[in-house]
This record gives C-alpha cells, structure tokens and sequence, in this order.
C-alpha cells in the first residue's frame, strides 16, 4: 500500500514538473503552437507546419497580400487592408510584408475616425447652402465649415469664400425694384415701383377703351345696318301696295289675264272637237 501511494506521489510530481517545464520555457519567448511551445517567426513571416524540440520551428515568408509587424508564432498571416475608394478610401501606403496598408481620405473627403496613422472611416466635405459662405475650407482632417451671410449681404450658391454687398441703387441713381435677399441681389431700375404701376394701370386703361371703342363702334355699325334693311323693307312693300291701287295697273292685270286665258281656250278647243269626231265615228 505504501509503495503504491508512493508512486501515485512521483507521478503527480513528475506531471507538474513538466508542465512547469513548458510553461517556463514558453515563457522564455516561446510560443504555444498547436500544444508544443515553438519559437517565434520574425516580421513578415510565419511558422510552416509544427514544430518539436527535435525539428525546431521552421518559417516561411508571408504571401503577396499578408504581412506580420512583429515576431509571432502565427501559422497564417494577416490580410492586408483594401482602401476602397468608392467609400472615399485612398491607398496612402502600401502594404508590405511587415506592415499592413495605410488608408488616407480621398479630396473632398475628410477621415472622422482615425486609428494610429490609419483612417478607418471618410466622410464627404460639408456643402455649404445658399445665403452662407464657406469660413474653413475643409480639409483630409477636418470638414468644411460654413457661416451665415450677414444682413446687406448674399452668397447665391454657398461656395464662395465670403459673402458680396447688395447692390446699392441709390448711389447708381436707379430705383430700388425689390430688395436683396440673402441668396439674391437687390434689383435696380431705371423706373419707381410706383411710376411702373403707373405704367401698368395707364397701359391697362388704355386698352380697356380702345376694346370698350371697338365694341362700340361695331354695335353701331350693326344697328345702322338694321336700319337700312328695314327701311328697303318698307320701300318694298310701299311699291307693291302702289301697283295694286293703281287703276291703269290693275286693268294690265286684267287684260293680261284675258288674254292668257284666250290663249288656253284656243289651244284647247281643237283638242275637243278631235275628242268628239272620234266618238260620232261609227265602229269599223
């Protein structure tokens, strides 16, 4: 019994003594590589396969496209970064076989999230509105700053470095037409709102007359023509009214008559006696 708790004693002890072993000898710039400690691989290579204390650890370099920045018991090395530009990415540094690559914010972009020297997130410029100007002009680290016109001042499209002057009417001795805003001139002209209102009720009147003339001088126009037909009207019926009351008319008429009727008589009466002879002809 004795000897067996001995040797159940020696084995746990043994046991220790050898992880404590490759514990310390993993802590002594050794890396645990799939349960063994291997020694590291330099920057810009990795550990190819596995490694003992028979075979040591064998390293090869990273591939085209990976890298390591220090020493490391890494099987694979890591992929380069891609700077994309369609995110406003621009590649600022190439990647390497001990570095990885270094993205920068392409122009009209500035980077909003930095990570040592390496920009993780670009953002477009501000675009200032119409009514300010442009303060700051934005840069690869900082955005655009815009500010307000002030009052008597107007920036059209918000690109301009500073805001312009109205335009001052008076001193050019032009009448102010409508004021400027802070995206618009003042607008000047050679006539008062209160002379172009003028213009414009005159202009308005004039031609209301001259519709109102038109209008008029076609009624009367109209009516004069009525007039003149029912006056030839009358002057009609008076002539026929004429003839009829007329005696020497009336005996035309008459004698007109007898004689059209006589005529008909002649033209009849052989067609008559025709009708008869036939009639007293006796049936052959």
């Amino acid at each position: 019994m004795e000897s067996r708790g001995c040797l159940a004693i020696f084995c746990i002890i043994t046991t220790q003594l050898i992880l404590f072993k490759e514990v310390v000898l993993c802590m002594m710039g050794q890396y645990d590589v799939d349960g063994e400690c291997c020694y590291p691989c330099h920057a810009g290579y990795r550990i190819n396969g596995t490694c003992s204390i028979m075979t040591g650890t064998t390293c090869v370099p990273c591939d085209p496209g990976t890298y390591t920045v220090h020493q490391s018991g890494l099987k694979e090395c890591l992929q380069c970064n891609f700077c994309d530009s369609e995110f406003g990415f621009m590649t600022r540094r190439e990647c390497s076989s001990i570095s990885n690559t270094v993205c920068g914010c392409s122009p009209g972009h500035y980077c909003n999230e930095m990570k040592d020297d390496d920009c993780k997130l670009c953002l477009p410029h501000r675009v200032c509105a119409p009514g300010q100007y442009v303060k700051s002009q934005g840069t690869e680290g900082s955005n655009t700053i815009c500010e307000d016109c002030q009052k008597g001042m107007f920036s059209p499209n918000g690109s301009l470095g500073h805001c312009l002057l109205w335009t001052n009417c008076t001193a050019q001795g032009l009448f102010e037409e409508k004021p400027g805003t802070d995206t618009r001139d003042a607008l000047c002209s050679t006539h008062s709102n209160l002379q172009l209102r003028l213009i414009v009720m005159l202009s308005t009147v004039v031609i209301i007359l001259i519709f109102i003339s038109f209008i008029c001088v076609v009624f009367v126009r109209r009516k004069k023509n009525l007039q003149r037909g029912k006056q030839r009207h009358k002057e009609g019926d008076a002539s026929h009214l004429g003839k009829i009351c007329d005696p020497l008319e009336a005996d035309r008429s008459v004698t007109n008559l007898s004689v059209q009727e006589t005529r008909q008589q002649d033209v009849l009466l052989p067609l008559r006696e025709r009708i008869s002879e036939s009639q007293d002809k006796p049936d052959s």
